[in-house]
């Protein structure tokens, strides 16, 4: 539609009321706006009403902002970090993104082994790794293991695999075992 059949259809609604063309208006600018928004995303409003379609690209951008700054305080922390391979741009976890990781998932897991059975940590580290000690005695700790012993650390919790990951992560294999046990009484 030109301005020349506008200017037209504001005439005839001349006749009405002030308020009237003034709907008429407001009405003609939406669906102009309508159309050029159909224009530019032809593909989504074909699936969708224009209302649904703009509803659904401002929740996305919604969502891409709160992504974007996730991924700004995780590289903040020291958690990602991004590389370039080939042409693009990938993040990647680092070693103590994916300790804090299965962290937050041995926090998560609820108690599933079979009724009397344990995942038994033990340990024995060297004095001069007294301090990778006490930050894995922390960790289990923090996670739900419960001491048995000085050096030996229960739970019901089916974490073996998550927990041998952190191991490895740390680099303290040497110094620690995993079991899975039954307690008899």
């Amino acid at each position: 539609m030109n301005t020349k059949q506008i200017k037209r259809i504001l005439k005839k609604a001349g006749a009405l009321s002030l308020t009237a063309a003034g709907v008429i208006v407001v009405g003609l600018f939406d669906f102009f706006d309508d159309l050029a928004f159909m224009r530019r995303h032809t593909s989504l409003c074909q699936s969708m009403s224009v209302g649904q379609a703009r509803a659904y690209l401002a929740e996305t951008e919604f969502y891409r902002k709160k992504h974007r700054q996730a991924f700004h305080r995780l590289k903040k922390r020291g958690w990602l970090e991004e590389r370039k391979i080939g042409g693009n741009m990938i993040a990647v976890l680092t070693e103590s993104g994916e300790v804090a990781a299965i962290e937050t998932i041995l926090k998560k897991i609820s108690p599933k082994l079979n009724n009397g059975e344990y995942l038994m940590v033990a340990f024995d580290f060297p004095e001069v790794a007294h301090a990778a000690r006490d930050e894995f005695r922390r960790l289990i700790k923090r996670v739900g293991f419960v001491r048995h012993q000085q050096s030996v650390w229960c739970t019901q919790k089916d974490a073996a695999k998550y927990l041998k990951r952190l191991i490895n992560i740390m680099g303290i294999s040497k110094w620690v075992r995993l079991y899975r046990s039954v307690e008899y009484r």
